[in-house]
């Protein structure tokens, strides 16, 4: 294992990671300590440290959310650990952003009277630099820089370990999609409060393909993601501390998504990963009411 010796450390997911994406890690690797922990079934790194990050292959597709957990329990252990910032293998991580984000959750913490939870950068697609806005939800303003968001991108995002051990570690059942949110709406339940900071920008993957409707931008996903959310969406949908808003307005989305779907170019394939996580999702709940 690597040499922890600081308070800032980064997890990072990998899953099949191209040539430049394994660069890219290398080279974060070198400047950054932390853990990455590998979803590929064929091990991406030969050897369990690289640069000043412990590598762990799982050798084979745990999730994002077990993938991620294993990461916090490691820092968790390492002691001296106090801010976990996350990423994914084709973000753009600039050498000065873990430094940026975790300034920013310690002065927005403050501010919070110590309830931030969690504190995502503002997100732009790493291909056109464009900023992602939600079709549905009607943005809170921003104050200090700082704006309050239920859902936050992984990707980039900086939570405390003192937060981890107050709201738990992620859920792995939902395996992929919403497994931020959905730490998001627990850590609220819990009195704590999440959002992001346009004082620190980070260039990401946004989906596969996007389609615009207005100023706002409808991401297309790889199609099995499809169904991850909808069966994840009802998975959710039945639990108390999930917000209405989000159980009416993401239900609605989806719902009209639903219809429109398999008009679009390779929209049938997704449509069909929509019903086959539909009837996942609704299989699930019927075997937990018995």
């Amino acid at each position: 294992m690597a040499d922890i010796s600081t308070d800032i450390a980064l997890v990072i997911v990998l899953y099949n990671p191209n040539g430049e994406e394994k660069d890219n890690i290398r080279r974060v690797a070198g400047d950054f300590p932390g853990v990455i922990v590998d979803n590929s079934s064929v091990p991406t790194f030969s050897s369990d440290v690289v640069g000043k990050m412990s590598y762990v292959p799982l050798k084979y597709n745990a999730g994002i959310a077990k993938a991620q957990n294993e990461g916090i329990k490691i820092l968790m252990g390492a002691g001296n650990v106090r801010y976990i910032v996350f990423f994914d293998q084709d973000s753009v991580i600039p050498e000065s952003y873990p430094y940026k984000i975790v300034s920013e959750y310690k002065r927005i913490n403050d501010l919070m009277g110590g309830r931030l939870s969690c504190l995502g950068p503002k997100v732009c697609d790493k291909n056109d630099g464009e900023e992602y806005h939600s079709v549905i939800h009607k943005e809170s303003p921003i104050e200090n820089g700082f704006q309050l968001k239920s859902e936050i991108i992984s990707s980039g995002s900086c939570v405390s370990i003192e937060k981890f051990k107050e709201v738990g570690l992620l859920d792995e059942g939902l395996f992929i999609d919403f497994v931020d949110t959905e730490w998001c709406f627990r850590s609220c339940s819990k009195g704590f409060v999440c959002g992001i900071t346009d004082r620190v920008e980070l260039n990401h993957e946004v989906g596969k393909q996007k389609l615009h409707l207005g100023k706002h931008i409808i991401i297309i996903s790889a199609p099995v993601r499809y169904f991850y959310q909808y069966r994840n969406f009802l998975l959710l949908a039945t639990r108390g501390y999930v917000p209405w808003n989000f159980k009416f307005f993401k239900g609605s989305k989806f719902l009209i998504r639903w219809f429109y779907f398999p008009f679009i170019n390779g929209g049938m394939k997704r449509w069909k990963y929509m019903n086959k996580g539909i009837i996942s999702g609704v299989r699930a709940i019927i075997k937990k009411g018995r």
